[in-house]
C-alpha cells in the first residue's frame, strides 16, 4: 500500500524589507515668494509666505530693514514730494513738499521753509534737476524753478493790445477776414488772443493777391520773459495760425499765404506762466513733460541746455501728440538706454527726437512708435531704471522693458510678477495709481501708500519677497549717497510730516514691531496619495537674536491642518542661550549653550522628534518682538511612507 501523498509547503520565512526613509532637504529659498500656485505645488526653494522678509546670500530668509524718523519735513500735513539734489559746489539738499503745498529743505532734524511759491492743498508734484536748477510741475500749478535758494515762478504775460490790420494792396471783394495776436512766454506758453478781433470787410475770398500789414503794441515784460508773437487769421471765430515773429517786432506782413499748420487754432487758456503737467523727467540736456492740462496725450520737449526752460520751436523745443483723442491718457515717462519712453494706460511708446530742415533752421520733429499695446503703466513713480532695464507697474503686476534677446534694436515689455499676481489682484485702483518705486540695494522696491504695503523684487536672485507691512504708507523713495559716502534710503511718509529712513540697523518701524512670517511649501514627499510617518525635523540656523517661534504643521487623517509642534528658540542676543525653550526641544538637549552674546553669527543646528502620521508637512517661523531675527540656512525632514491600505476610510467612494 502506497503511503498517502502530502502537499509540500514552504516554511521559509520571507525576508522583511522595511520601507525606506524619504528625505526632503531645503538649503535655499532663492526662488522667493510664489502666491500663484497652491502651496503643495511649490518648489522647495520657494516660499508660501515671506511677510517682512528679504533674502541674503544664496537665498537665506531674514528680517527686512527697519525704519526711523529721519527729519521733520513740515509743520503739519503729510509728504507728497521728496527729492535729493546737489548743486555745483557738491552741496546736497533734501527737499520736500507737503500736501499743504509747503516747500521745505532738510535742516538738521527739522526743516527750513522756502517761500516764493506754494501749491494747492492735496496737489501732487514731480521734479527733476537740470542746468543747476530744479524744475517742479503739478497738475494745478504752472512750472516752478528752484535755484537752491529761492522758488521762482515764470512770468505771466499780458495779451497784446491795439491790434490794427491795414490793406496795403487795395484789393477788394465780398469776404470778411479777421486777425488776432498772442504773445509767447519764455517757457513756450502762449497768452490768449487779442480782443476784439480786428477785421477787414470787402476783402477778396483768396488773399493771395493782397498784402495786409498787421501791427500791435508791444507787451511790457522783463527782459527774456517774452520770446515772440503768433499771428492768427481766418474768418471771424475760425482763425488759424499763419506765422510768428521774435520779440521786439510789433508788425507783420501778411501775403495771404495759407496756414502752415491748419490744426493750430487759438489757445483756450493762458500758459505763459509755464505748462501745467503731471510728469517731468530729464532726457539728456532737455526737460520732458507730459500729463499736460487740457492735452492728455501730449509730450512736451524743451530746447537743449541752456534753453531748457523754453518749449517753443524757435528754441529747439516742441511737442508731439501720441495718438491724440485715442481715449488713452499718458500716465508716465521714462528713459531706457538713451531712449525716451512714454507710457499710456494700456500701451507703451518710444519717442524719437528727430529734426527737419526748415530754411536755415533745424526744427524739432518728434516721432513716436508703438512698443506694445498689451499693457501700460498705472503710476509714473513706479517707473524705475534697474541695471540695463526699465521696470514699471500696472494694474496686472510688474513689467520690465528691455531689448529682446539677440534683437538689440527691438524693445519689448514683459511681465515678471506672475508668481505674485494674486497680491496685485488684492490691491485697490487708488493703491496702484499712487504706487512709488526705487532701486535700492539691488532690489526693485514698490510701495503702495494706501494699503501700507511694499513688494520687493530681488534683482540678484530674480525673486520676489514680501509684502513688507509698515505702520505708515510710503508715497515716494529717494536713494542717495550722503557727504560721508554712505548710501541712505529715505521715504516720503503718507501718514505724518516726517521723512522716514530705512536701514538694516533699525530693528523696528518707528518703535512699531516688525512681525515676520516664513512659511515653506506643503511637502507631500513625492506622493500625495500616501500617508507618511513624519519622523524628524532638522533646522540649520544662524544669527539668532531675541526669540523666534517655530510651528510644524501636519495634515491629520480627517484632512485638517494641525500644529503638531509649536516651540521657540532663544538666540545669543537674549540671555546668552541658544537652546529651544530651556536648552531643550522635544526633551533632548540640542545646540550650543552659553555662547558669547556679542557673537550674533553663531550657527545652530536643531532636531525635533515628531513621529506622527500625516499626508503633508509644512514649516512656519514667526518673529513678534523688536529684537527677534534669524537666518534660515537649511531644513531637512525624514519620513517613512505608509501602505496604501492605511488611507482614511473617508477617501473611499
Amino acid at each position: 500500500m502506497c503511503p498517502s501523498k502530502m502537499p509540500i509547503t514552504s516554511v521559509k520565512t520571507p525576508s522583511f524589507r522595511p520601507p525606506k526613509d524619504v528625505v526632503v532637504s531645503w538649503n535655499t529659498w532663492r526662488k522667493g515668494l510664489n502666491l500663484l500656485l497652491r502651496e503643495n505645488e511649490l518648489d522647495g526653494s520657494e516660499m508660501a509666505n515671506a511677510t517682512n522678509l528679504l533674502l541674503k546670500g544664496s537665498g537665506v530668509p531674514t528680517k527686512r530693514w527697519g525704519s526711523t524718523n529721519f527729519f521733520l519735513s513740515a509743520p503739519t500735513g503729510t509728504i507728497n514730494f521728496l527729492m535729493q539734489i546737489k548743486d555745483s559746489t557738491d552741496t546736497q539738499q533734501i527737499v520736500t513738499i507737503s500736501d499743504w503745498g509747503i516747500f521745505t529743505k532738510k535742516s538738521g532734524a527739522s526743516y527750513a521753509a522756502v517761500t516764493g511759491v506754494s501749491w494747492p492743498t492735496g496737489d501732487r508734484q514731480e521734479g527733476t534737476q537740470l542746468g543747476g536748477n530744479v524744475y517742479i510741475v503739478s497738475q494745478n500749478r504752472e512750472l516752478v524753478r528752484y535755484n537752491f535758494t529761492n522758488l521762482i515762478s515764470f512770468a505771466t504775460l499780458a495779451v497784446p493790445t491795439a491790434v490794427l490790420a491795414t490793406n496795403l494792396s487795395g484789393a477788394t471783394g465780398t469776404s470778411q477776414w479777421s486777425w488776432r495776436i498772442t504773445a509767447l512766454g519764455k517757457t513756450g506758453g502762449e497768452t490768449t488772443a487779442s480782443t476784439p478781433p480786428v477785421s477787414l470787410v470787402s476783402m477778396p475770398q483768396n488773399l493771395a493777391t493782397t498784402l495786409v500789414r498787421v501791427s500791435w503794441t508791444a507787451v511790457s515784460a522783463a527782459s527774456g520773459d517774452i520770446v515772440g508773437y503768433n499771428i492768427y487769421r481766418g474768418a471771424p471765430g475760425s482763425e488759424k495760425w499763419i506765422g510768428g515773429v521774435d520779440t521786439g517786432a510789433t508788425s507783420w506782413l501778411d501775403y495771404g499765404t495759407a496756414s502752415g499748420d491748419p490744426f493750430r487754432v487759438l489757445p483756450t487758456a493762458d500758459t505763459t506762466g509755464g505748462p501745467k503737467a503731471k510728469y517731468i523727467i530729464r532726457f539728456q540736456d532737455r526737460l520732458i513733460l507730459a500729463g499736460i492740462s487740457g492735452h492728455p496725450t501730449r509730450v512736451m520737449i524743451s530746447g537743449r541746455y541752456p534753453d531748457q526752460e523754453r518749449f517753443d520751436w524757435y528754441a529747439g523745443g516742441g511737442y508731439v501728440e501720441i495718438e491724440p483723442d485715442s481715449g488713452q491718457h499718458i500716465t508716465g515717462l521714462g528713459i531706457h538706454q538713451e531712449k525716451l519712453v512714454a507710457f499710456k494706460e494700456n500701451s507703451v511708446w518710444q519717442v524719437n527726437l528727430n529734426q527737419v530742415q526748415f530754411g536755415q533752421y533745424l526744427i524739432l520733429d518728434p516721432q513716436y512708435k508703438l512698443l506694445t499695446a498689451s499693457q501700460g503703466c498705472s503710476s509714473h513713480r513706479s517707473i524705475v531704471p534697474v541695471e540695463n532695464d526699465l521696470m514699471f507697474a500696472n494694474r496686472k503686476g510688474i513689467y520690465i522693458l528691455r531689448y529682446e534677446p539677440q534683437l538689440l534694436t527691438v524693445l519689448n515689455a514683459n511681465e515678471i510678477s506672475a508668481k505674485i499676481r494674486p497680491f496685485f489682484e488684492g490691491l485697490t485702483d487708488d493703491d496702484l495709481t499712487t504706487s512709488g518705486g526705487a532701486y535700492i540695494d539691488k532690489k526693485y522696491v514698490l510701495s503702495f501708500p494706501l494699503s501700507k504695503k511694499t513688494i520687493i523684487f530681488d534683482r540678484e536672485r530674480l525673486a520676489f519677497v514680501g509684502p513688507w507691512t509698515t505702520p505708515f504708507g510710503i508715497r515716494q523713495w529717494s536713494r542717495y549717497v550722503d557727504s560721508d559716502g554712505l548710501e541712505r534710503w529715505a521715504a516720503a511718509d503718507a501718514d505724518d510730516n516726517y521723512v522716514s529712513e530705512f536701514s538694516a540697523t533699525y530693528p523696528d518701524d518707528k518703535n512699531t514691531v516688525i512681525k515676520t512670517i516664513f512659511r515653506s511649501k506643503k511637502e507631500d514627499f513625492g506622493d500625495w496619495t500616501l500617508f507618511k510617518t513624519i519622523n524628524e525635523l532638522y533646522l540649520y540656523l544662524r544669527s539668532i537674536t531675541g526669540t523666534i517661534g517655530v510651528n510644524i504643521y501636519l495634515e491629520d487623517r480627517e484632512g485638517k491642518t494641525v500644529v503638531a509642534k509649536a516651540v521657540s528658540i532663544t538666540g545669543t542676543g537674549a540671555q546668552g542661550t541658544s537652546g529651544w525653550g530651556t536648552d531643550f526641544w522635544g526633551g533632548v538637549q540640542m545646540g550650543l549653550t552659553q555662547n558669547d552674546p556679542e557673537d550674533d553669527t553663531t550657527e545652530i543646528q536643531k532636531r525635533a522628534f515628531i513621529y506622527k502620521s500625516s499626508r503633508i508637512f509644512q514649516l512656519e517661523i514667526r518673529t513678534s518682538n523688536n529684537t527677534d531675527n534669524y537666518e534660515l540656512l537649511g531644513v531637512k525632514t525624514t519620513a517613512i511612507p505608509q501602505t496604501r491600505g492605511n488611507s482614511p476610510s473617508s477617501w473611499n467612494i
